[in-house]
């Protein structure tokens, strides 16, 4: 009897084991099926135009207007450096704080004496991918960066050029009152619409880039002050060994960092992280957040089924970890190429932004001594070539920008973007 009565304790433990407990709470049901949508039926219309009665639009004179009326200054700046802007948004990556106070949750269950090797490889592929966080984060805020320095720098040579062409317009009519041949003068009214309409999308793009990059860095988002880059934004023509910045790329990416230690660290009693890794890896959303949640197995397990089933367990254990190895080297040998190709594309960028840099300093110093020259020979030789010269000076500070975000994406290509974090 006593026998009989373990047999079906037995039984029953296992098929608790296998099925869950099914008496404690019952399936929700299933919700209705859902209603297909009707087909919408349009009208059928014969195409008109699509320019709106300008009597609906509001007016606007942009010949009287002042750039104050287009673009409001702000009441201050406050100077942003690309260190501090690197740095700041570095330590302010959500997905770095993620992973990072996922370390400290402790999961009920979890044995350390017996998970501690598990619990060791987890932790260092949560530092490595907490590190690629802060690598995205300080890209993605120098890329506004210096998106938000070209259009202050646009900006700038557009309220520069303005003052003079409104001279040449007064000028222009003078003289045309007496009689001379000059530049059509509507023509010129025309063109100060223009850069009044280039200043406000000038405007419109520091502003958004302003609040964004506010949040990133995490500078106050209140007030009317706004950020002001700052420094020397030299720009290097040296050529870059493609070859040398994929071998740093590869040593120093945290993501292929994460991946080569998981492999390095695979063993059976490191399974569960594992799966979680080759899932976050391969997966179309990214890394999870619960690496290494996984507690250690049941010892009932053993009396139930006995050693013969722990052994074929082991054996299964084993045989996943030669599959697991196959998986993540073709993960690391996919990543490493993908890296590798992202490099030397960022290598190229960089290349040609070097020389729209070599050439919009070479137009803007043509037409600087085209200015020069122009000095002494009347107001409408004088300014004309004024006016041409302060674009061309944009021009160079947008090749310039273009140059510096290309360098930063090159940068975030290699992993270099974060400093290490102390441990």
């Amino acid at each position: 009897m006593g026998t009989a009565r373990q047999i079906g304790w037995t039984l029953a433990l296992a098929a608790m084991f296998a099925a869950g407990c099914r008496t404690s709470v019952p399936p929700p049901a299933l919700p209705p099926p859902l209603t297909p949508p009707t087909v919408l039926n349009l009208p059928t219309v014969e195409p008109r135009s699509l320019v709106p009665d300008y009597r609906t639009l509001p007016a606007f004179d942009p010949l009287a207007a002042t750039p104050a009326d287009v673009a409001p200054p702000p009441t201050a700046y406050r100077g942003l450096t690309e260190e501090i802007c690197r740095r700041e948004a570095a330590a302010r990556s959500t997905v770095a704080f993620v992973f990072d106070r996922e370390n400290f949750v402790t999961v009920p269950g979890d044995d350390p004496s017996v998970q501690q090797a598990a619990a060791l490889l987890a932790r260092d592929v949560r530092g490595h991918l907490a590190n690629e966080g802060r690598n995205r984060a300080a890209e993605q805020a120098l890329d506004q960066f210096f998106q938000l320095a070209d259009a202050e720098g646009r900006a700038d040579a557009i309220r520069e050029a303005l003052p003079i062409l409104d001279q040449l317009r007064t000028t222009v009519r003078e003289a045309r009152a007496k009689g001379a041949i000059t530049p059509d003068p509507d023509e010129l009214d025309r063109q100060r619409a223009t850069l009044l309409s280039g200043l406000g999308a000038a405007d419109l793009g520091a502003r958004a880039l302003d609040v964004d990059l506010k949040r990133r860095i995490g500078a106050p988002g209140r007030g009317n002050e706004r950020l002001r880059p700052t420094g020397t934004f030299a720009v290097s023509a040296d050529p870059v060994d493609a070859e040398a910045a994929v071998t740093l790329a590869l040593e120093s990416r945290p993501d292929l960092r994460g991946l080569r230690a998981t492999y390095l660290a695979l063993a059976p009693e490191n399974l569960s992280i594992v799966r979680e890794v080759i899932r976050a890896a391969a997966g179309p959303s990214g890394a999870v957040t619960g690496i290494g949640r996984i507690t250690r197995p049941l010892p009932l397990l053993g009396i139930i089924f006995g050693r013969n089933r722990l052994r074929t367990i082991e054996a299964e254990a084993l045989a996943e970890v030669a599959v697991r190895r196959q998986q993540l080297y073709e993960l690391v040998t996919e990543r490493e190429r993908s890296a590798a190709d992202e490099v030397r594309a960022s290598v190229v960028a960089l290349a040609v932004q070097a020389r729209q840099v070599g050439i919009a300093r070479w137009k803007a110093e043509q037409l600087a001594k085209k200015a020069t020259d122009a000095k002494g020979r009347g107001p409408l030789i004088e300014l004309p070539a004024e006016v041409e010269a302060a674009r061309a000076r944009s021009e160079v500070v947008t090749a310039v920008m273009g140059w510096h975000r290309a360098r930063v994406k090159l940068a975030a290509a290699q992993g270099l973007l974060v400093e290490e974090p102390r441990r």
